[in-house]
């Protein structure tokens, strides 16, 4: 009998296609007569086991007495995202199927942000696994910005910095998107020297912030309205101290020390400026002097002067009696505050029924500052006029005094010169 046929198979080429072999038979078959007994046995066994087998079947199936592993598909869940499936016939098991649903999840999401950023629609359908959801429309009405612009927030930020500044302010925060860069940008700017003079020092830093300066600048113009000083007068002299370093707390010391001093000596000063310069000085414009030396003597006297001449106008015919030209004309004629005083009081008692009187004979009105200019300071021009009006008014107060009227009309006993 042959090999294959003690095998069990019909052919030698179903044994071999089986995997066997006249080899392998034979090599079984090398064994001792001891032990050919039990070499049947298991000749029969393998014989019973073949013969069970169908001869049709292609591949060989192999017993396996291990527990077979779960198999998984991946499907994606009523949501859109992407879940396991067992299954026999899947391709994923326990050990790798999380990590690729994780990874199909992460492309899903991935996918759909950046649909939503383009502003592209949903897709449908297969293909990649990719799963957009669908979504429903919305009505979307656009709400209009209430916010404050950028230069309204500067402001509000920093009420107390020039229009100017903010302006420049604003642009360094567009260019540079920050604030504090702004202000860096700002305080660079030759504009700073311009709002706030005196606040950068030689090498450029600044000797303090806007907000001190400010504070600075408003305390000694406090300080010199304290002692009757025009604030405006003394503009330079506040730079100065401030370009100086000399604080608020130092100025008023020496305002207080030079006042202290001044006062106790200001007879002697008065009589040496009247002596040497013809000059009527009141205390205010002596100590003035002393705070900015460098205002001559002539200037500071005349922006004193014209204000005295304006007050003692306003005291004796009221407020805007006089304009800030007429009372610099009055100044550079000459006129001191008591001659301002004198005219002044003259005209509002006598001015009335003398312009009266000058309009009714044609002469045209009589200012306050002619009266004053011919009364005060010799204008022989304007006195004249002055003198015939008077002459009229006495004239014609004499005429109706001696006229008589006659029946048929006539005035008798008025002679007109």
């Amino acid at each position: 009998m042959e090999w294959w046929q003690q095998l069990g198979f019909s052919s030698e080429a179903e044994a071999i296609a089986r995997g066997e072999s006249e080899e392998v038979f034979n090599r079984t078959r090398n064994i001792t007569p001891d032990t050919t007994s039990d070499m049947d046995k298991e000749t029969e066994l393998i014989k019973e086991f073949v013969g069970s087998q169908k001869v049709e079947d292609k591949e060989s199936v192999i017993p396996d007495n291990t527990e077979t592993p779960s198999k998984y598909i991946i499907v994606q869940g009523t949501d859109g995202r992407y879940i396991s499936q067992q299954d026999a016939a899947g391709t994923y098991t326990d050990a790798n199927v999380q990590a690729e649903i994780d990874r199909l999840n992460s492309q899903r999401d991935a996918s759909l942000l950046a649909n939503k950023s383009s502003g592209g629609g949903s897709s449908s359908g297969g293909g990649g696994g990719v799963y957009t959801p669908r979504t429903s429309d919305v009505d979307y009405t656009p709400v209009e910005s209430t916010g404050l612009s950028t230069k309204e927030e500067a402001k509000l930020r920093f009420p107390y910095l020039d229009e100017r500044l903010i302006d420049v302010y604003v642009q360094g925060f567009i260019d540079t998107g920050d604030s504090q860069l702004a202000i860096l940008q700002m305080r660079s700017d030759p504009l700073m020297e311009t709002v706030y003079p005196g606040i950068r020092k030689t090498d450029g830093t600044l000797r303090m912030t806007e907000q001190e300066y400010i504070v600075a600048k408003e305390f000694m113009e406090l300080e010199l309205r304290n002692y009757n000083l025009n604030p405006q007068v003394f503009g330079e002299d506040i730079v100065e101290a401030i370009s100086g370093d000399v604080s608020p707390q130092e100025f008023s010391e020496r305002l207080q020390t030079g006042y202290q001093n001044i006062v106790q000596n200001i007879p002697q000063v008065q009589e040496v400026y009247m002596r040497e310069f013809n000059l009527d000085l009141n205390e205010e414009s002596i100590f003035g002097m002393f705070v900015s030396p460098r205002l001559s003597t002539a200037v500071l006297d005349n922006q004193i002067r014209q204000s005295q001449i304006i007050a003692e106008a306003e005291t004796a015919l009221g407020s805007s009696a006089l304009t800030v030209a007429a009372a610099r004309g009055l100044q550079q004629q000459g006129l001191s505050q008591a001659q301002a005083r004198r005219g002044f009081q003259g005209a509002s008692t006598i001015l009335p029924g003398l312009s009266g009187g000058a309009e009714r004979f044609g002469r045209g009105p009589i200012s306050e500052t002619e009266y004053v200019q011919a009364t005060e300071l010799g204008d022989q021009g304007i006195a004249q006029n002055i003198r015939r009006v008077e002459s009229q008014i006495t004239s014609a107060s004499s005429a109706a005094a001696g006229a008589k009227q006659l029946r048929t009309g006539e005035v008798v006993g008025l002679e007109e010169s």
